[in-house]
């Protein structure tokens, strides 16, 4: 009797913790995490990131978790077997996306760009849900294709999705980042300076992410964001515009005159300068 006692309130210990740790930890591998995104992309991102992290932090546990609840199971098999479900799928799905690693570079090529241009027209016909289908498609076949990563990006942002936008515009830049190499270059006057090899890029990711910001009303970031475009690229007119979008919502008068008076210098025949200096002075 006592034997059974001691059997039951252990068992009732072990599923106390076990469930303690899925529930602390669970929601914590499903958030994606730009500063640990794993280079293999899955069918989905954030699916990939939990069964990456899964697989590379939690093979050796999970093996523990399961040897060490085997009596639990006896018990609460259906239970533990619902918790597990979504990793079993998961692991699915991986094995078959691994397939694709046999591609010869000409067939992916080919086939990423069929499928980025499929997505293209959904998105042009806002059929959001296959254009976002067909980029993660890519994504699991090239996990460094920037364009499928822009698309998937614009796909959010259209559909406000924009915390999803935040991440996949991350991504981005943190892809661009690793893409950008120092070169030297000569202004106009002859003058040697400094940038980076894809600077258009990278200003482009850098604006893409400060747009975003700016719609989760995150002015600060977005003007801190498009500021690191226009290091870049100081006289991109698209840059100015967003600096100055920016700049009004802040209520930031010096930060629109400066802007304003940089656009002129780059576009003295912009239509839009008189209305933006009158809107200035009703700042």
């Amino acid at each position: 009797m006592l034997t059974n006692i001691l059997l039951i309130s252990i068992i009732t210990i072990s599923l106390a913790v076990i469930l303690f740790i899925l529930i602390k930890k669970i929601p914590k591998l499903r958030v994606l995490d730009v500063e640990t995104v794993p280079e293999e992309q899955a069918a989905r991102v954030r699916e990939r990131i939990l069964l990456e992290r899964m697989k590379r932090k939690t093979d050796k546990g999970k093996a523990v978790i399961k040897k060490g609840t085997k009596p639990v199971f006896k018990i609460f098999g259906n239970f533990f077997r619902r918790i597990f479900k979504k990793v079993g799928d998961l692991e699915k799905k991986y094995q078959k996306e691994s397939k694709t690693t046999n591609l010869t570079s000409s067939e992916m090529k080919k086939t990423t760009q069929k499928l980025f241009d499929a997505a293209q027209k959904f998105t042009d016909s806002e059929d959001y849900k296959n254009a976002e289908k067909n980029c993660i498609e890519i994504i699991s076949i090239d996990p460094k294709n920037i364009k499928a990563y822009k698309l998937l990006g614009q796909v959010y942002f259209e559909q406000k999705e924009y915390k999803q936008a935040q991440e996949t515009y991350s991504y981005i830049l943190k892809l661009e980042q690793k893409n950008s190499t120092t070169i030297e270059k000569k202004d106009k006057a002859g003058q040697k300076y400094k940038t980076v090899s894809n600077a258009h890029e990278l200003a482009d990711a850098y604006v893409d992410l400060g747009e975003v910001f700016r719609f989760l009303e995150d002015y600060l970031q977005a003007r801190n964001h498009i500021e690191k475009a226009l290091e870049l690229e100081p006289n991109n007119p698209r840059n100015l515009d967003h600096m100055l979008e920016v700049a009004f919502l802040l209520k930031d008068k010096s930060l629109c005159f400066d802007t304003i008076k940089q656009l002129e210098s780059v576009n003295p025949d912009n239509q839009k300068l008189k209305d933006l200096k009158d809107k200035l002075n009703q700042l």
